[in-house]
């Protein structure tokens, strides 16, 4: 297998090895789609969202002929719509929430050919959902995976280190004569963001010198995890051309840590098991595009109203891909802000100011106030000792707060050691909230492999 480490060998994955297996093995259609969100990338934001129309307009109108929870919901709420006015016309439609989905599940679908295949959400913050997706939409998904990809410098074919905590993609990466063997083929070595000690963590150093990876992909708790101990240990890393964080809210100072270890250019890219990747930042913008031809994207208050460019809300999301299974005005469960202007890097898409994490991450105060997460991550994520560290609001005045330290030993008194925090918790979730810190040995991700820093267990309803 030397020969595929050699500089040719991402030509010969490209040129050869991609095509004959998605057009002959597989027979789907993901480089022609490619090739067509690459050309209509340029295109002005105004004839992509005449594109989107007309998608969204032929998502709609399927559902509407072929699947029974949407007849149901058009006809009892007397729903019109045309392809002249579906974006009014949407507003119209209710939202789908996972309960929703789980208790209306088989009236959700319709299965068209013999592609289809069940997929879930990641789970981290309760229940998985099941959905059926199909060849189709996976085409366009991985597609749009190219592109993001190539946005940030990696061609088709070139190398990739890719640490996720998805337990199918690692053990399709895991250590065997077939895993090798897809790798050599791919391009593309994973490694498992589930187990990171310390001998993990500098056998990773090693695999990425020894890859010399173009880009890496990486959940955005774990990368944070990989520089702070590079940094520590003061160890020489191999410079990708560029580092990808995803799953998770990548914060400044942690950006800052990834261009200072890694000496590269950093990406944030948005999505999903449900709907694949919906947003990504190009080399000139940092605020993160939306394909508007895979998906169509809604701000919404708690109501359910449509907010304005600029101003925070639940993300809602049509995807235009799925036939199978429509998912229209899905309530993701993320929260986020549109951005008021238009980027002038020349794509023409709407482009997502900022995603600030799940809905599960906001905390509700005894007055009803809604507290975004951003305020309690600050206290803890540039505190010296502190290894790692995670919020649960158990009830409306009780936290639980875990702490993974570096050095247990020069901890004397916890409550004196954080009781600034402390302070400043009750300050903002009441005087009257009772504060538990546990030192442990350590905070486990989530069955998806994410990371929560926050996480409520209360409705978030007025008390």
């Amino acid at each position: 297998m030397l020969f595929f480490n050699h500089a040719i060998a991402p030509l010969i994955r490209r040129n050869i090895i991609f095509p004959f297996y998605w057009n002959c093995l597989r027979r789907a259609k993901v480089l022609k789609y490619y090739q067509a969100l690459r050309n209509q990338q340029w295109n002005s934001l105004e004839q992509n969202q005449k594109i989107q129309q007309k998608r969204l307009f032929n998502l709609v109108n399927y559902a509407s002929q072929n699947i029974l929870y949407y007849q149901k919901v058009i006809n009892e709420g007397h729903i019109k719509f045309s392809e002249e006015s579906i974006f009014e016309d949407l507003k119209k439609f209710p939202l789908l929430t996972k309960d929703i989905i789980r208790k209306n599940f088989h009236g959700l679908y319709k299965l068209r050919d013999k592609t289809y295949y069940k997929n879930t959400s990641g789970g981290s913050t309760g229940e998985p959902v099941v959905f059926y997706q199909d060849k189709h939409y996976l085409a366009w998904a991985i597609a749009n995976k190219y592109l993001f990809n190539e946005w940030a410098g990696r061609k088709i074919g070139e190398s990739m280190v890719k640490i996720w905590g998805s337990l199918r993609d690692t053990l399709r990466g895991a250590k065997s004569f077939k895993g090798h063997i897809r790798q050599q083929l791919t391009g593309i070595t994973v490694l498992n963001s589930n187990r990171m000690t310390e001998k993990i963590l500098n056998d990773y150093v090693k695999k990425i010198n020894r890859v010399k990876p173009r880009l890496i992909l990486s959940y955005s708790s774990s990368i944070d995890e990989l520089t702070r101990f590079i940094k520590e240990r003061n160890l020489s890393v191999y410079s990708p051309c560029a580092v990808m964080s995803t799953a998770g809210v990548l914060y400044p100072e942690v950006r800052e840590r990834i261009i200072e270890v890694f000496r590269a250019k950093v990406f944030n890219r948005y999505g999903s098991r449900e709907v694949s990747d919906i947003a990504c930042n190009c080399e000139k913008s940092e605020g993160l595009h939306l394909n508007t031809f895979i998906h169509y994207l809604e701000i919404v208050d708690d109501d359910g109203r449509v907010v304005e460019p600029g101003n925070p809300g639940n993300i809602v999301l049509t995807l235009l891909t799925n036939y199978t299974m429509p998912l229209i005005r899905y309530k993701i469960g993320d929260r986020g802000i549109l951005s008021a202007e238009q980027s002038h890097c020349g794509h023409g898409y709407p482009t997502l100011k900022k995603v600030s994490g799940r809905i599960k991450s906001v905390l509700i105060n005894r007055d009803g106030d809604l507290v975004d997460d951003d305020t309690f991550i600050t206290l803890f994520r540039l505190k010296e000792n502190v290894k790692q560290f995670q919020f649960i609001q158990e009830s409306i005045d009780y936290m639980v707060v875990n702490l993974v330290l570096k050095d247990k030993e020069i901890l004397k008194d916890i409550n004196a050691e954080f009781k600034e925090e402390s302070q400043a918790i009750k300050k903002v979730m009441g005087e009257n909230t009772v504060i538990q810190f546990n030192i442990v040995n350590e905070i486990k991700p989530s069955p998806s492999g994410k990371f929560m820093y926050v996480f409520s267990k209360v409705s978030k309803q007025k008390k």
